[in-house]
């Protein structure tokens, strides 16, 4: 990203003096990195989805192609009582398991062999509160934000206890990030300032306007402190998220690690977390 920010402003220099000076740079070509994205998932209400692990390839800056997944591969995961949980790849760069369910304290290791490297990650599932309520709010517009109907939400942070969170909120099935390092405001949260409280009218994510029609649901996982750190330095960074472990800048590093090669680190972060969701229709309200 580095290089390609020196490129816009050397660009935008020479379009203002008018230079007609051709200049070229050697970019460096980035080594090929494995993304891992995935997690163990505790979700009462889908007991019978499947766990799913999503690999994919990092290549060259500047090439305009599609990230590529990362195909035949080996791919399993196991638990503190040595039990084993293989996943199947059902189409290329996804792997899933449908025996595997998630535990709250259970800590799980995952384990990955792809193109004769091996990488291993290891979590605690955490758990979280549900959410209580889930309804649509009319904001004015301010010097922040635009003005229109907002998700909120109400729970209760448990008491004595460490909390962090991560929230997704979707309009359908489309997950609802905008390109805005504040993300890392509300879209992470550990709960220092709350600890023990009943939170009433908490905006998941401020920045999305919804219209009435709209189908919207709002995902609460509980995460580990470790992911708490990797999700708001991700997001400080690159300002954008475009899913729970979409492709992450070059320097910012998750939990995984390569066995064989450690220079040649993955990119992603292996979590597990237990969620609870909730979804509402956006309706019209008279005024608004």
């Amino acid at each position: 990203m580095k290089a390609y920010k020196l490129l816009v402003a050397l660009v935008s220099l020479f379009i203002l003096v008018s230079c007609e000076e051709e200049v070229f740079l050697d970019l460096e070509v980035r080594e090929q990195k494995l993304v891992i994205e995935g997690r163990v998932v505790l979700n009462n209400d889908r007991e019978n989805e499947p766990q799913t692990i999503v690999l994919s390839q990092l290549g060259e800056f500047f090439v305009n192609e599609e990230t590529p997944r990362a195909t035949g591969a080996i791919v399993w995961v196991t638990d503190r009582a040595g039990n084993r949980y293989d996943y199947t790849e059902t189409s290329p760069g996804t792997y899933t398991n449908s025996g595997l369910v998630g535990a709250i304290g259970e800590t799980y290791t995952l384990r990955i062999n792809w193109n004769n490297e091996e990488f291993e990650a290891v979590e605690t599932l955490v758990a979280v509160p549900e959410i209580d309520n889930i309804y649509q709010v009319f904001e004015e517009e301010n010097l922040f934000e635009d003005e229109g109907i907002k998700i909120a939400i109400d729970f209760k942070d448990p008491a004595n206890t460490r909390n962090f969170y991560f929230w997704e909120t979707f309009k359908g099935d489309e997950l609802q990030i905008l390109p805005d390092a504040g993300n890392k405001f509300n879209l992470v949260r550990e709960d220092e300032f709350f600890d023990g409280q009943e939170i009433i009218g908490y905006f998941p994510n401020e920045e999305v306007v919804f219209l009435p029609g709209d189908e919207v649901s709002v995902k609460q996982w509980g995460i580990s402190e470790n992911a708490f750190n990797y999700f708001f330095t991700l997001f400080d960074q690159s300002g954008r998220f475009g899913g729970v472990l979409d492709t992450p800048p070059i320097g910012v590093r998750g939990n995984i690690k390569n066995l064989t090669n450690p220079d040649n680190f993955p990119l992603g972060y292996f979590s597990a977390s237990q969620v609870s969701e909730r979804s509402y229709t956006i309706v019209e309200v008279e005024g608004e």
